[in-house]
């Protein structure tokens, strides 16, 4: 089988996911990270009413410099009574609903107070400082699109709509493996030549997203019968299986068979750097996804690959679910050619506009610990050369 480029594969595997239509109502509370499966209309218009941007004296009467005071009004108090004439003006604070006759707001440190009057030397210009009834967006609006990520501020706009709960789809199910005979897990002694298991930790801190319901599914032993009774059981619970190690070519890469025998495996080996021995395919409903043993090439292989399916398959719009692409210009050279595409772990900073690509000095597919310290993959196409201040693309990694 040839090795498929980086962008046809992502274009394959997007292309096979459909997103879980199954929906739930989720409490207000509990919605922020999920995804919504409606638009989210407007019940009422925002503001609701006109009401004062600052604390200061709504006024009648732009041409006067000076204004008989005659009434206060605090945020959530009646202002039906009042109605202001010219050369007349009322103690406003922020948020209240400016009386009836309001031409203006002026902000308290901009005038002067005499006994019951108040006096402003400069202009005032109509209508300001004044919050007007639908400015932000009236009754029937689209706020956000069926397939948004609700954010804290979301959750903010459905409350001042006072909705409480949010129509959302349904958590994706995911189960994630480690796979050989060599991991241990943490906390467990380790005898000659074994390893403490950091995948599979690793995979399971990447998961950890309001929209998964993420199983820890352990280590899967170097046993045709053991791997594919654990992969039996994870596809007929999960929506997902993840699969680090088992998808190369060696003699225990078991993983890569079972699947084979148990279901589909729709494709393997990558032109990537790291990252080749990547497949997927699908038990029964359940979505597969094999990736590399190298903690390395596992990371970059997740990020680029999986994560975008997952985001897909969860209900988030295709154009956030793809990875955020950038252009940058490179602060290094790279001589060494590669006959696969590389994604080279480093940073993007930048500096009087103009975004600027470092790329870290360890690049071995199992030199786990400069990966904490990257906010992007510096990609090299495959065979090329990079010189310093050339332009070269990115993808920009997760803040967390």
């Amino acid at each position: 089988m040839s090795l498929m480029s980086y962008a046809l594969a992502l274009k394959n595997l997007m292309d096979g996911i459909t997103a879980i239509n199954t929906t739930e109502n989720v409490a207000l509370q509990q919605a922020h990270g999920r995804i919504l499966s409606q638009d989210l209309i407007a019940q009422a218009d925002a503001p609701r009413f006109d009401n004062s941007a600052m604390d200061g004296y709504a006024i009648c009467g732009l041409a006067r410099q000076t204004w008989q005071l005659t009434d206060y009004v605090a945020a959530g108090e009646a202002t039906q009574h009042i109605r202001l004439q010219p050369g007349q003006a009322v103690r406003i604070l922020t948020g209240a609903a400016v009386p009836q006759g309001t031409e203006a707001v002026i902000a308290q440190e901009d005038i002067q107070l005499e006994a019951n009057q108040i006096c402003h030397a400069g202009p005032v210009k109509a209508r300001q400082h004044i919050r007007f009834q639908a400015e932000e967006y009236a009754q029937g609006h689209v706020l956000y699109k069926a397939d948004q990520a609700i954010n804290a501020a979301v959750v903010g706009v459905a409350a001042s709509q006072g909705m409480t709960h949010l129509s959302c789809y349904k958590k994706i199910k995911i189960t994630v493996f480690s796979s050989g005979n060599e991991l241990q897990p943490i906390g467990a002694v380790l005898t000659e030549n074994q390893i403490y298991d950091s995948n599979l930790y690793m995979l399971l801190s990447c998961l950890e997203q309001k929209y998964y319901t993420v199983i820890d599914g352990g280590i899967l032993l170097d046993q045709v019968e053991f791997i594919t009774e654990k992969l039996k059981v994870a596809a007929s619970e999960s929506d997902v299986v993840i699969i680090s190690g088992g998808a190369s070519v060696g003699d225990k890469d078991l993983t890569k068979v079972c699947l084979a025998q148990l279901g589909e495996m729709q494709h393997w080996k990558l032109a990537i750097k790291p990252g080749k021995p990547f497949a997927w395919g699908k038990i029964q409903q359940a979505k597969i996804f094999l990736l590399p043993g190298n903690p390395v090439a596992s990371w970059v292989t997740f990020h680029i690959l999986v994560a975008p399916a997952l985001n897909k398959l969860a209900g988030i719009n295709i154009n956030q679910a793809l990875p955020q692409q950038v252009q940058a210009q490179a602060r290094f050279t790279l001589h060494a050619k590669q006959g696969r595409q590389q994604f080279l772990r480093g940073t993007i900073s930048s500096e009087n506009g103009q975004l600027y690509a470092d790329i870290h000095a360890h690049q071995g597919s199992a030199m786990l610990a400069n990966c904490a310290l990257s906010n992007a993959f510096i990609i090299v196409p495959a065979q090329a050369t990079v010189q310093q201040g050339q332009s070269i693309q990115a993808i920009y990694l997760p803040l967390v």
